[in-house]
């Protein structure tokens, strides 16, 4: 089976599943963040030698996000020579450690290690588009500061319950961070009192799902 997707599609994965925790990690140190982040940004710009660079470093630990995007680069050719050998067994090692993203590059799927579970797992903005339309959520914060959503995402270890999107507001990007989906106005609002400290300290405010899929940037 071939993994067919956009340039454009290659860098929004890349961008969003950095960071994702998958299964039993239950820490995530700075370190790890920086380097993923500056993976990125080097991606970003197009700088692929300091991106591969990057992921190997992270791979020799057997990353399995630093191994999916070093499939990536493998089978798109970004930086090196397509190799869609090296790409498919860059994928099988991440799906072994599992990263959903690569078991479903391969066929056919071959099973994680031991009886650990995999974890279904979706990039902040495809979290938003599941959630039922007619639900409400809870707004934690926004800011024009990218990075400072993402880190104010993951260090509170939001993955699978909160998603963050970008709207462009009077010429400027702004990236909002949303919890939860509630089915109604009043269930919301009385989220907001049990939440943790550290969600409450922008002061959440209650909104429309509907509202907030469609402003989504595609």
């Amino acid at each position: 089976m071939e993994f067919k997707i956009s340039e454009k599609g290659i860098l929004c994965i890349f961008r969003f599943f950095l960071l994702a925790l998958l299964g039993n990690l239950s820490v995530m140190p700075p370190l790890y963040a920086d380097t993923l982040s500056d993976a990125a940004d080097a991606l970003q710009n197009g700088n692929y030698i300091r991106a591969r660079m990057l992921y190997l470093q992270l791979a020799k630990t057997n990353d399995p996000v630093a191994l999916f995007n070093l499939g990536m680069m493998e089978q798109k050719g970004m930086g090196t020579p397509a190799n869609p050998f090296e790409a498919r067994a860059l994928f099988e090692k991440a799906s072994r450690y599992k990263l959903v993203e690569a078991y479903n590059t391969i066929q056919p799927a071959i099973k994680p290690a031991g009886n650990q579970r995999v974890l279904v797992v979706q990039t902040p903005q495809e979290w938003i588009r599941a959630q039922k339309a007619n639900y409400y959520t809870l707004q934690l914060a926004s800011s024009t500061n990218r990075k400072l959503i993402e880190k104010y995402y993951n260090e509170n270890r939001l993955q699978g319950t909160a998603g963050y999107y970008v709207n462009r507001r009077q010429g400027e990007d702004w990236y909002a961070l949303v919890y939860g989906a509630y089915p109604t106005v009043g269930e919301a609002n009385a989220a907001i009192a049990t939440l943790p400290k550290d969600l409450r300290k922008w002061s959440p405010w209650v909104r429309k799902l509907k509202d907030i899929q469609r402003l989504i940037k595609p």
